[in-house]
């Protein structure tokens, strides 16, 4: 049968065991202190902080008696769990294996969050300093150049062989719906294929130029191609070609002043650092 050790031995071996977990005077304690472990305070700043991390649900149940208990009682038990890993487990090779593992995702993760921050906050530099703001004023003038927006179908391929078979083969073809059967049957864009081919209306200076000048040049209901991207082979086929308000084109053009502007801004940055391409392919 156990016996109950006095108090005063009690605390005489707990001091006897050394220095890694001392206990806190209580007159150094911080006056939201809820419990101390391994000598170290749990307060209700801790507490409140751990409880933000809940849902909602488990936040308004730990404003309960019962539930602030409980809750008080798992950061009890985790902060245990910390000092027992701290004294076993910390400074062990598979431990620092893994931390060594950690830190290194960290520092990429840092890098990453680090140059995306510097292009942002640059992006808006340049806005706040005009280089590549754009004016009531411009958009106007870029819509009465521009009033329209056009719809085009298109076929893609990676072999400039089989889009001039596939072209000669639809040459006469004059309807969207039998242009979008060989869409769907010799397209390699999956996403466009299934709909025959089609495309979102764009307005000028929303899709590739090399598509755009063809498309805006050539009449509704005949294929046109076939036309090298960067992305392939292009057959078209213009849908139609539709007027487009001001105010429904806003917010559009913008986009397409801004990139242009950014575009020519990207050209200066070439000139001043540099930029080397170095072509691997085939290698």
């Amino acid at each position: 049968m156990h016996k109950l050790i006095p108090a005063a031995l009690l605390i005489c071996f707990l001091c006897a065991c050394g220095n890694e977990t001392p206990q806190t005077p209580e007159e150094q304690l911080q006056p939201d202190t809820l419990a101390v472990i391994a000598g170290t305070p749990l307060t209700q700043t801790d507490f409140d902080a751990a409880a933000q991390e809940l849902d909602k649900d488990f936040q308004n149940f730990v404003k309960t008696p019962a539930g602030k208990e409980n809750f008080l009682n798992f950061l009890v038990n985790e902060r245990l769990l910390l000092a027992a890993a701290q004294a076993d487990i910390a400074g062990a090779p598979k431990f620092e294996e893994e931390m060594a593992v950690f830190r290194k995702e960290q520092e990429a993760a840092l890098k990453t969050r680090r140059e995306s921050l510097l292009r942002t906050m640059l992006m808006e530099k340049l806005r706040n300093d005009g280089v590549i703001s754009v004016s009531e004023d411009e958009i106007k003038a870029y819509h009465r150049k521009y009033p329209y927006q056009i719809t085009i179908a298109h076929i893609l391929m990676d072999d400039p062989q089989k889009a001039a078979a596939v072209m000669r083969e639809i040459g006469n073809v004059r309807t969207q719906d039998k242009f979008g059967e060989y869409a769907r049957k010799f397209s390699a864009d999956p996403a466009t294929a299934k709909k025959g081919g089609l495309l979102p209306p764009f307005i000028p200076g929303e899709y590739l130029p090399e598509i755009e000048a063809p498309a805006a040049n050539s009449p509704a209901g005949q294929p046109q191609g076939f036309i090298k991207t960067a992305l392939g082979f292009h057959i078209i086929m213009k849908v139609r070609e539709e007027s487009i308000s001001l105010k429904n084109a806003q917010e559009r053009i913008q986009e397409i002043l801004e990139k242009q502007k950014t575009d020519a801004y990207l050209a200066t940055l070439k000139e001043r650092y540099g930029v080397e391409v170095i072509n691997n392919e085939g290698k």
